[in-house]
């Protein structure tokens, strides 16, 4: 019968996620961008097989940067095979090459933690970047003077990279000097995209002008088709 499985044939192989997002904790699904679920798994499973046929890899804030040190050369020959890597949070123990320590930033109000675009950049193409600097949980959604009266500063981040490889880029800095918050830079035939502060894919809000931002991180990590 056409299209009949040959007797004793394994089943075909499920493709491998485009992306994936390493966290600590179990196995699930994030619905970030809903559209577009990622699949995450405990970083304690992370192998040259998980990452096998993954084009990004997401690295929450929380990950276990001794146990990524310990893989350093593992998680550095996926990147420079093409893979392209978000590192998100305070790198204390840099596990890639080109990643350096957080430097916190002396800070006593909002203008010392004002985002500002430095180099444009395809994930933040359209963002008021006062919606990063504030969070609110207020009903609606305020802007301008009436966001900076009720939402709190500080949660995109609250420090930076204290020092860039020599072919980075700096995206996006932080407080009156541009800090470098956000950066990127090539490793190999991949990237790595770095930002220095709370995880990037959460600041993508369907009713604000971030409503954007979680589809083009996923499109970026794919990276070309």
């Amino acid at each position: 019968m056409t299209g009949s499985p040959v007797p004793g044939t394994p089943p075909p192989r499920e493709p491998a996620p485009r992306v994936l997002k390493a966290t600590m904790g179990p196995s699930t699904v994030d619905r970030t961008v809903p559209d577009r679920p990622v699949s995450t798994f405990d970083l304690y499973e992370l192998t040259a097989a998980r990452l096998d046929g993954c084009r990004g890899l997401i690295l929450s804030l929380d990950c276990d940067q001794v146990f990524l040190s310990a893989r350093a050369d593992l998680l550095a020959d996926w990147v420079r095979a093409g893979g392209r890597v978000l590192v998100n949070g305070h790198v204390n123990r840099p596990f890639l090459p080109g990643l350096a320590p957080w430097r916190r930033l002396d800070h006593r109000g909002p203008r010392d933690l004002r985002i500002t675009p430095v180099t444009p950049h395809p994930v933040w193409a359209g963002v008021d970047f006062d919606e990063l600097l504030y969070r609110t949980g207020v009903p609606g959604t305020p802007t301008g003077e009436e966001l900076a009266r009720v939402g709190v500063a500080g949660f995109y981040g609250r420090g930076y990279h204290g020092a860039l490889p020599e072919d980075a880029t700096v995206i996006n800095g932080i407080g009156p000097y541009r800090l470098p918050i956000d950066i990127s830079y090539p490793l190999g035939a991949g990237a790595v995209l770095a930002h220095a502060g709370n995880d990037l894919l959460s600041f993508s809000d369907h009713d604000r002008t971030t409503r954007h931002l979680g589809a083009r991180l996923l499109d970026w990590l794919e990276g070309p088709r």
